[in-house]
């Protein structure tokens, strides 16, 4: 398979007349528990860049608003572009120059991704162009979907769950754990998850290869994503020889396409979840990409419970993954009460969503203005 190259895209010219930051915070229509804690809104960050024509391009930061999954967060990420991005920005440059002034900056994967994206979706619109027409990777209309379900507090209600999301479609069953997981609960549903493809997220929380919740979970057979704490691959050794049929999907652990590689190299994982905000970006996530095909690594796309201006750059990438059994790419209608983009993105009741429908998505001005608390603007001026 031939190296990607994106050098045509990379030359394209993008000019910069302003930086407006939206940080809003959308309802959720029921709390969501995991390992990490509980939510009930989504607080996130919609960068809009304009160029000198007015025309507007939008990425998102999907990162929390606490350090808990990364060492980045929310508010702070509005100082970091207002200080380190925007002055180095011209009103006339390419793309590469903005990719090259993102480098600069060490972490904050997420902020640069939104930055990115920003720029991509303006390049986009203005000249038909986008860095997914240059991959050189099979694509698929139909993508799978899966479902991220939260902490449950008792057998009836992991029951219902388990029963209602079945029977949407969705192809898989993704369920958040930790070392304090209730597995009583898990073991009376035991049969109905029989016929149905499971896997469990424990976010890191565990501290021992030799857990016995851990054990527990690992005999459903499903992936477990991120068992340990990042940079523990001494945890991940530990369970090879302790937990030896264990399936390891990592997450948090894989920040770079060197880190994956390292990963890949030491046996310490078995598939991944690749989160474009969490790799730094557009370029990267297909760097990323282009290794999973070359090394047959089972790679789907994870989400951060994204506004519809992220989720449709996740359904992008997950359009190159036609392996994948299930992406956690849920319509956002599964969890605000109302998304910022319209349409809504659909599920068909086979559990796929099509990709063509991507297209006619739109920000949707006025609901990011109801749902924006704080927007800051800054020029080139």
């Amino acid at each position: 398979m031939p190296e990607p190259s994106y050098q045509a895209f990379l030359n394209q010219p993008l000019s910069f007349a302003a930086l407006h930051l939206h940080l809003i915070d959308l309802p959720q229509k029921q709390a969501f528990s995991s390992g990490i804690g509980q939510r009930k809104s989504r607080q996130a960050l919609i960068v809009e860049w304009i160029d000198a024509e007015g025309r507007s391009g939008f990425g998102e930061s999907s990162c929390r608003p606490d350090p808990y999954y990364s060492a980045e967060f929310l508010e702070a990420a509005v100082p970091l572009i207002q200080h380190f991005v925007v002055p180095q920005l011209r009103p006339e440059m390419r793309y590469r120059d903005l990719l090259a002034i993102l480098a600069r900056i060490r972490g904050w994967p997420f902020t640069k991704t939104a930055v990115e994206a920003a720029a991509h979706d303006l390049i986009s619109q203005k000249h038909g162009a986008t860095l997914f027409d240059q991959v050189p990777l099979p694509k698929t209309q139909d993508i799978p979907v899966g479902i991220s379900i939260g902490i449950q507090d008792s057998v009836e209600q992991l029951a219902e769950t388990i029963t209602s999301n079945h029977a949407r479609g969705y192809r898989r069953l993704k369920f958040k754990i930790s070392p304090t997981s209730d597995t009583t609960i898990f073991e009376q549903v035991r049969s109905d998850l029989e016929d149905v493809h499971v896997s469990f997220d424990a976010n890191g929380t565990f501290l021992s290869a030799e857990d016995p919740t851990l054990r527990f979970f690992q005999s459903f057979g499903g992936a477990i994503e991120q068992p340990f704490p990042p940079d523990r691959i001494d945890l991940i050794q530990a369970a090879r020889v302790h937990l030896p049929d264990m399936r390891i999907c990592l997450d948090e652990e894989v920040k770079s396409l060197g880190g994956l590689m390292k990963a890949h190299q030491l046996g310490a994982l078995d598939e991944l979840n690749l989160k474009i905000g969490r790799v730094g970006g557009l370029t990267k996530s297909l760097d990323i990409l282009h290794y999973c095909h070359q090394h047959d690594i089972p790679c789907w796309i994870g989400g951060m419970f994204e506004t519809g201006i992220g989720r449709r750059l996740n359904l992008e990438f997950a359009a190159f993954l036609p392996q994948a059994q299930a992406h956690d790419l849920s319509p956002s209608s599964r969890y605000f009460v109302e998304d910022i983009i319209l349409p809504d993105i659909r599920m068909a009741t086979n559990g796929t969503i099509d990709y063509q429908q991507l297209s006619a998505l739109k920000l949707d001005r006025r609901l990011l203005e109801k749902y924006t608390y704080r927007k800051v603007e800054l020029s080139s001026s």
